[in-house]
């Protein structure tokens, strides 16, 4: 009896200890809260952890993350990010200045707060030279963009000085985040670490954690499940269209099937395989295919063998069904620029092109001063009414922004984005997003870009637009 007792016990202890070992314990105090808590966000491939964490009336905040490898945090206050990593058993001591919008942090380890102060600084090393990199990118310049690179890695070698394997997840971090800028423009690797940039001593002590050659084509699920750059890269990597641009025509139909066998076919980790055909399909939703994506998704689930990424591919079903073509345009009521309640049944009796943007995307604002001057030229004195929703919490830059772009019709503000009722109802959490709506407010088109209204000639338009 007694031996089963102490046999128990010490099971329930070792269980306990794994439990701790695996726990991340993120505290710290806020000086002058604006807020009564604070977003803490874990990074995964499914983006679902997000908590609000309560701030006390004295500013202390404490969470703890049950971890089973390295990962990364993003703590969120007054607006601001800070994203670093950390690995089960951390112990993160913050403290955040709201008003200063300033950080301080220690940890339980004197290395591993070298560590993750030395990711923060490198981040923002990186967001400072971004126009750089962009342009660098866009002109195709590897020699630039390999000193930028090599650069950055050097300072991060530099203020780490002593190797663990904890830092080689951060390292890839480095790595995905130029190269995922880089294929934006040429899904080519044009990125190596330089031995003369980063110096010989610093280079060979750290030659075992630099990636080389074509490492980056390899499926790495550990870092999969930690970084957010690399899943984006997997994301331009694997979703670029096997059709050139150059070669198409706007009759040339789009063969949904070969990115997806592509897809099916080259990855050979499951989790990563299942996690691209989900945002492929959510791609071909969202680009108004809903019976192709459909056929797709029918096809696939059975393959899929991570539950709850089958769950969201099911969910996404039907949440797109409910905004196919045919269907009726979901009611909402926002403010528009003179604090105006405006309704999308107001404009019964008139089609409707609804635009979702953000006064932040270079995308949405390219479309407004390229092809906004050319639909006002088209459209004017026609049965249609241009309703802009413009997802922005601050309503001034909003303001100044439609002002700066001069963007003609209805212009109307959301506050909350991927938490708004609007949001959900159209899928609209990836922007530009748009939608025409007939006289009868039923969803004609769920995905009609600027580009193709001012390509319709005007006999066209009269017919449609009757």
């Amino acid at each position: 009896m007694t031996k089963s007792v102490l046999l128990v016990g010490g099971l329930l202890l070792f269980m306990l200890s794994g439990i701790a070992q695996n726990m991340t314990v993120i505290k710290g105090m806020v000086l002058h809260p604006a807020n009564d808590f604070i977003i803490v966000s874990v990074d995964g491939m499914l983006q679902n952890r997000i908590d609000s964490v309560l701030v006390s009336d004295s500013g202390y905040f404490k969470e703890e993350i049950n971890l089973q490898t390295g990962n990364y945090v993003t703590i969120n206050y007054s607006g601001q990010d800070l994203r670093f990593p950390v690995v089960p058993g951390d112990s993160i001591d913050l403290t955040l200045d709201e008003s200063l919008l300033t950080y301080n942090l220690s940890a339980s380890n004197p290395q591993r707060k070298k560590e993750i102060t030395a990711a923060i600084d490198n981040s923002a090393l990186f967001d400072g030279r971004l126009e750089e990199i962009n342009a660098a990118a866009e002109k195709r310049s590897d020699s630039l963009l390999n000193v930028i690179y090599n650069q950055q890695l050097k300072d991060y070698l530099q203020r780490i000085q002593q190797p663990s394997p904890s830092i080689k997840e951060t390292i890839h971090e480095i790595y995905y985040r130029h190269l995922t800028n880089w294929l934006l423009f040429n899904p080519v690797c044009a990125l190596k670490p330089n031995e003369k940039i980063i110096g010989k001593e610093l280079y060979n002590k750290f030659a075992a954690l630099i990636p080389a050659g074509q490492e980056y084509l390899t499926g790495n699920e550990p870092l999969f499940y930690a970084s957010e750059f690399y899943r984006t890269f997997l994301l331009q990597y694997k979703n670029t269209d096997p059709v050139p641009s150059k070669a198409k025509t706007d009759s040339t139909p789009i063969n949904y099937q070969v990115r997806y066998q592509s897809i099916v076919g080259d990855v050979n980790v499951p989790v990563i395989k299942d996690w691209l055909i989900m945002n492929y399909l959510q791609d071909i939703y969202r680009g108004g295919s809903y019976a192709e994506a459909l056929r797709l998704s029918d096809d696939y689930k059975p393959l899929c063998q991570n539950a709850s990424i089958k769950e969201r591919i099911k969910t996404m079903d039907v949440n797109f069904g409910k905004i196919k073509n045919g269907n009726p345009a979901p009611d909402f009521t926002l403010e528009d620029i003179n604090g105006n309640n405006v309704s999308l049944s107001d404009f019964k009796g008139k089609w409707v092109y609804l635009n979702f943007w953000s006064a932040t995307n270079g995308v949405c604002i390219s479309d407004f001063t390229k092809y906004g001057p050319v639909i006002k030229e088209k459209y004017k004195d026609k049965n249609i009414v241009f309703l802009n929703i413009c997802f922005e919490e601050d309503a001034n830059k909003w303001k100044t922004k439609v002002e700066e772009l001069q963007i003609e019709g209805v212009n109307v503000l959301a506050r909350g984005w991927n938490n708004l009722k609007i949001c959900k109802d159209y899928q609209a959490d990836f922007v530009p997003r748009t939608f025409l709506i007939d006289k009868a407010g039923n969803i004609n088109n769920n995905q009609l870009l600027p580009v193709t209204l001012t390509q319709y000639d005007a006999s066209v338009i009269n017919e449609w637009l009757q």
